[in-house]
């Protein structure tokens, strides 16, 4: 698998999870400045991972196989933290 898409999954897998936190609460009616930056970061960071994907040649894309894995491994923590934060939050 090309990097380029490996670094702009794991991107967009953060920005997903950080948007289902903030995104949630904006909805119910909750109104702050930090749950709306958080919003717009979330799918600011989905949104240029996704442009990035399709703008960017792969045969360009540099990164190294450190920073893919710090990466990849922040993107795993962050998916996981959401899910369990989702299963313990009561809902309603």
């Amino acid at each position: 698998m090309e990097r380029l898409y490996t670094y702009n999954a794991a991107l967009a897998v953060i920005g997903v999870s950080m948007g289902l936190q903030a995104i949630p609460s904006l909805v119910a009616g909750e109104r702050s400045i930090p749950l709306l930056l958080l919003a717009v970061g979330a799918s600011g960071l989905v949104v240029a991972a996704v442009y990035d994907s399709l703008s960017t040649d792969p045969a360009e894309f540099e990164v190294s196989g450190g920073v893919l894995l710090v990466l990849v491994a922040g993107a795993c923590l962050s998916l996981a933290g959401t899910v369990l934060e989702l299963l313990i939050t009561p809902s309603g």
